[in-house]
Order: C-alpha cells, then structure tokens, then sequence
C-alpha cells in the first residue's frame, strides 16, 4: 500500500463513483454528495491533507471535496497513486560526473 503525503500529486485510478471512501454500515449512495464533481481518469490532483484518524486510508484532494450526511469525509487512498513526474530524472548532486581530463603537474626541483 502506497503511503502519501499533503503536496503529493496523484492521479486516480479507480473513478467507479459508487462510493468515495470505505461506506459506513447501512449508507446509501445518496448519502454521499459531491459538490466539486466526480473523479477523472489522467486528471493529477493534489493531496491537501492525509488525516491520521484514517491511517493513511483517505486523502482530502484540494478542490474536490466529498460530504457523507453534510460532513466532509476523505476519499479513499486506494484509489490514488502518486504521479511519478521525475521518473527518468537524475538529480544533480547524482549524476555520474565526465572524468576530467587529467593533469600533470611537473615540480622544479
């Protein structure tokens, strides 16, 4: 299970919009209500906040709130992974420095 992080960007990848998190016992779809709209597929969104309560289990996406009975609720982690926009990027500090040329440095003696 991936671990995720407020800042982190993600992309969804389950948009099946029977429900937003793990449903409450007796829930019904009505329950639930998206005012900012429903998830999109190769859309990046970015993680507001990872509430502890859930343990790492729910995401608040910023501007893509969900409510369950007037109460904002997290979506579920699970259909999230973060977008990996350096993949092929090696930070400087990291690549492989060209070998210089090599100097002879003759003293007098």
């Amino acid at each position: 299970m991936e671990t995720f992080q407020a800042g982190d960007k993600v992309v969804c990848v389950n948009t099946d919009l029977s429900w937003p998190i793990q449903p409450a016992a007796g829930s019904k779809r009505e329950d639930y209500h998206m005012p900012d709209g429903v998830l999109r597929q190769d859309v990046v969104y970015h993680v507001a906040a990872v509430p502890s309560a859930n343990s790492g289990l729910g995401l608040l996406i910023t501007g893509l709130r969900v409510f369950y009975l007037q109460k904002e609720i997290p979506w579920n982690s699970s259909r999230f992974r973060k977008v990996d926009s350096l993949k092929g990027h090696v930070p400087i500090k990291r690549r492989k420095r060209e070998p210089e040329e090599q100097r002879v440095v003759v003293s007098a003696v």
